[in-house]
């Protein structure tokens, strides 16, 4: 079928009212948990032909979230839609005032191939609890997982109601270049810039879940063994190929070297026996070469555990001590197994060189002292902030997830998936009874009576 067609019968499906009904609503995120459920086995062997994920990584990151996302929608979604009281002046009486949630029609989500299952399934619950239709353009770098989606939504859903179209870039173009309502994209931040272009020019709103280079900030009163672990648990998940991973760590000039060792130490412990079977691939030979010339650019000094495997995109897991801060390295989102520790001394000359490389959709700032969190927090904008930790807001259901400037626009997960996905529209309801106060001509000497009447 055509994409002019599919998005035609979507537009004609919407406009029959039928996405907006709330039981067909709760019905198809049902559908949408049992379709999932019962090929959770084919789910995670995708993820691992595609992205040779860890079986517990695909499970936690990819199918238990999604799972916990579809059941909170179906235990909230009657509280979340349910109509707003809302007040009014005194001088509107007698009136009844309410803010109604409102699908915006035909939606577009542009998924990545980093989280290829949770990144298509998460903001789609959104939508169709919102009463979208929806389609879905999966990553063609995964196209065993892109094929599992397929297979799901052709049996939880309607086609005109919500439909996978496959396809590279030139699909992504042609699917924007039809008048959607509603654009869902998760990407770098230079397609990032092409797609909120393309919203703009049918007037669409979107949602822009980018990335950019999210900063460590490390402070010298910490309990350093626990920083590197949790550094290192967040940055190495998925080999880095995280949106919201840790980039580059800038540490106190006198915590610097211990940090690294700390470091080097916890990615052995993690890698050295099982490092190819505990790890993800590299998504493919494109990717895997861009890092290696990265790596290459940052010179010799990289800590390395266990050795690269090209031909199975197995890219050994290093801690870079103190490249240049112009490097390549650097200036890039890495978005990969190797992690940049900078060191700092002075607190307003790192603050002001992180503040020029644009806004991080993360923020993890390591201190005992709330005085610098604050002082970070304050002075350097980001889509969130981790306090001694990093990456565990992100996974927070009751937290909005998404980026500001360079990182992107836009917030979902849970409720907040659910409100991007709908406007507010208020309906104001009066009565065939005397007004209380109108003002209508003539207006001889009604100015100074209603001056002191509206003090």
């Amino acid at each position: 079928m055509e994409i002019a067609e599919i998005r035609s019968n979507q537009a004609t499906f919407f406009d029959s009212g039928k996405t907006k009904a709330l039981e067909l609503r709760l019905d198809s995120l049902e559908r949408l948990e049992a379709s999932i459920e019962k090929r959770e086995d084919r789910i995670l062997s995708a993820l691992s032909i595609d992205l040779g994920k860890p079986g517990i990584e695909a499970y936690l990151s990819e199918l238990y979230f999604i799972k916990s996302e579809i059941r909170l929608f179906r235990k909230k979604l009657r509280k979340w839609a349910k109509p707003k009281r809302a007040g009014a002046p005194f001088y509107h009486f007698p009136v009844r005032n309410e803010i109604r949630r409102e699908p915006f029609g035909c939606s577009l989500i542009i998924s990545p191939w980093n989280y290829p299952f949770q990144l298509s399934i998460a903001p789609l619950i959104a939508a169709v609890a919102g009463g979208n239709c929806a389609i879905i353009k999966p990553s063609e770098l995964a196209p065993a997982t892109a094929e599992i989606l397929r297979e799901i939504i052709e049996e939880a859903f309607d086609p005109r109601h919500v439909t996978v179209v496959f396809g590279g870039s030139e699909v992504s173009t042609r699917l924007l270049a039809e008048p959607v309502d509603f654009v869902f994209f998760t990407g770098s931040e230079k397609v990032g810039r092409i797609v909120g272009q393309a919203a703009g020019k049918n007037l669409a709103p979107a949602v822009l879940e980018l990335g950019g280079k999210c900063p460590v900030v490390v402070d010298a009163d910490v309990d350093l063994k626990m920083t590197a672990n949790r550094i290192v648990s967040a940055k190495f998940f998925n080999a880095g190929q995280t949106c919201f991973a840790p980039d580059f760590v800038v540490a106190r000039e006198e915590i610097k070297e211990e940090l690294v060792q700390l470091i080097f130490g916890e990615i052995s412990q993690f890698y050295s026996g099982n490092g190819k079977s505990d790890m993800a691939k590299i998504v493919n030979q494109t990717h895997y070469e861009r890092l290696q010339k990265l790596l290459n650019g940052a010179g010799n000094s990289a800590l390395k555990v266990g050795e690269d495997d090209p031909g199975a995109l197995y890219f050994a897991p290093r801690v870079v001590p103190q490249p240049d801060w112009n490097s390549s390295l650097m200036q890039e989102e890495i978005f990969g197994p190797l992690l940049p520790v900078m060191t700092f001394s002075s607190e307003e000359e790192i603050i002001e060189r992180l503040k020029a490389r644009g806004h991080p959709l993360a923020l993890y700032l390591f201190s005992r002292s709330s005085r610098f969190t604050g002082k970070f927090t304050e002075a350097l904008p980001s889509g969130s902030v981790g306090i001694n930790d990093a990456g565990k807001q992100t996974s927070n259901l009751e937290l909005p997830f998404g980026g500001v400037g360079s990182s992107g626009m836009g917030r979902y997960r849970g409720k907040f998936g659910f409100d991007s996905f709908t406007y507010q529209r208020p309906v104001s309801r009066r009565w065939f009874i005397k007004d209380v106060f109108k003002i209508q001509p003539p207006y001889a000497g009604k100015l100074e009576k209603n001056r002191k009447l509206l003090k």
